[in-house]
């Protein structure tokens, strides 16, 4: 079995720091939403510009003298060689220009060449190697053929050279995403050309990147010949181990971070009284002494519309524990009633559990610098904004924030005195 890639950009930009990123937001507080057609969300972190604009060094020119001894013997003279005007290397940039131009085109192959041709002058270019990995790991899963095999095991070559290149960038989750699946294809490739302890080392390398799916190799067909071998029983028990001490690491770190936001947190008033898209009424009072997300999206925001299904069960896991959910668009729609119907055919689609409304400036006015959707905020249950977010944020970071809202009640119960016993007549 082989993954999918991880959808990226052509040029991927990944952050120069160890740290996560989330995708950018996709709007902006006076941009209207875009009119253009819908792209798939990408992933896109930072990098230097240094990184994407770094310029192919020509080699030294090399120079040949002839000796006199060469020159007296020869019985004619020598013709004068014609000037060749010296062609100037292209630069990164240039190769990735030609790239876009054949991608439009539909010639991939051409991509990959193009891209290719960029390394010797640039071997340490981590867009450019990140690139080709995600590009040369498609060609794979769309070849038919056996060629495939040695195609997965130079994509993940090339995602191997650009984390060697910049040993931080490991620490991306969505580097550790991509590199983890195509070196995982790796392993499986290295499998069917009967290479199977070479197969077994590509899934520890992949185990340590995060691939964390230990049902799928201990069924995946393709690894019949690496679970015979006699190391295999180890590898298990070890990657089982690996993975447990990372979730943990993993959500510890998110605890910090969600500390951090609870800490920064600058309150602010905020009110609604707005019709919903099934033209009732609702508003902020509506949810008086519950925990509250207010989500403001839209449904032409790719990474709002990624966040979506993490809602969805957030409220079916959380409704009853005291947790409500509303969801406040801006949509491209001039009309309310044409408007209103784009909303409800989303959320019949995605089986939205939840209400929307759509949001005027009165009410986005309120939200203190408002920088793009989807921007998120989190109400305790007196009502008072704990926690503002802007981006796209993964599940267990968005429950976890739902988790320390709903036990402060519990907390509170528990230190409230016990109630003194009615004197007795």
């Amino acid at each position: 079995m082989y993954f999918r890639r991880i959808s990226l950009c052509l040029v991927v930009v990944v952050a120069g720091c160890g740290g996560p990123a989330a995708p950018p937001a996709t709007g902006q507080r006076d941009a209207k939403p875009p009119v253009a057609a819908e792209k798939a969300p990408e992933n896109h972190v930072e990098v230097k510009e240094s990184a994407v604009t770094a310029e192919i060094k020509p080699a030294e020119k090399m120079t040949e003298e002839v000796t006199p001894a060469v020159v007296e013997s020869a019985t004619e003279p020598a013709s004068e060689p014609e000037e060749v005007a010296e062609e100037k290397p292209k630069t990164t940039r240039e190769y990735f220009s030609e790239a876009q131009r054949l991608m439009e085109q539909g010639d991939m192959v051409g991509v990959v060449t193009t891209l290719e041709k960029a390394i010797p002058g640039d071997p340490e270019n981590i867009n450019l190697l990140f690139t080709l990995a995600d590009l040369l790991s498609k060609q794979a899963l769309d070849d038919t053929t056996d060629g495939k095999f040695a195609t997965f095991q130079k994509a993940a070559g090339y995602v191997r050279k650009g984390i060697q290149v910049q040993p931080e960038v490991a620490e991306n989750p969505r580097v550790r995403e991509l590199a983890s699946k195509l070196i995982y294809n790796e392993a499986c490739s290295l499998a069917h050309d009967e290479k199977a302890a070479e197969a077994l080392n590509s899934l520890n390398e992949a185990i340590g990147l995060g691939f964390n799916d230990l049902g799928l190799i201990e069924s995946d067909a393709d690894l019949a010949n690496v679970r015979a071998l006699e190391g295999y029983a180890e590898f298990k028990a070890q990657a089982t181990e690996t993975l447990r001490l990372q979730a943990e690491a993993n959500r510890l770190k998110t605890l910090a971070e969600i500390d951090e936001l609870f800490a920064q947190n600058q309150p602010f008033d905020f009110d609604f009284k707005l019709q919903d898209t099934d033209d009732k009424p609702i508003a902020m009072a509506d949810f008086k002494g519950k925990v509250l997300i207010v989500d403001i999206w839209g449904t032409w925001c790719p990474p709002c519309k990624m966040e979506i299904p993490h809602f969805v069960a957030l409220q079916k896991k959380f409704e009853e524990a005291g947790l409500a959910i509303v969801g406040l668009n801006q949509e491209q729609s001039p009309e309310p009633e044409q408007a209103n119907k784009l909303i409800n055919e989303f959320r019949e689609q995605q089986q939205m559990n939840y209400r929307c409304a759509l949001l005027n400036d009165s009410v986005m006015d309120q939200v203190p610098q408002f920088s793009g959707f989807p921007t998120t905020m989190f109400f305790d249950r007196t009502g008072k904004v704990r926690v503002k977010v802007v981006g796209y944020h993964d599940y267990e970071k968005l429950e976890l924030i739902v988790q320390k809202l709903l036990d402060e009640k519990a907390e509170e119960k528990a230190a409230a005195p016990a109630a003194e016993p009615a004197p007795a007549n």
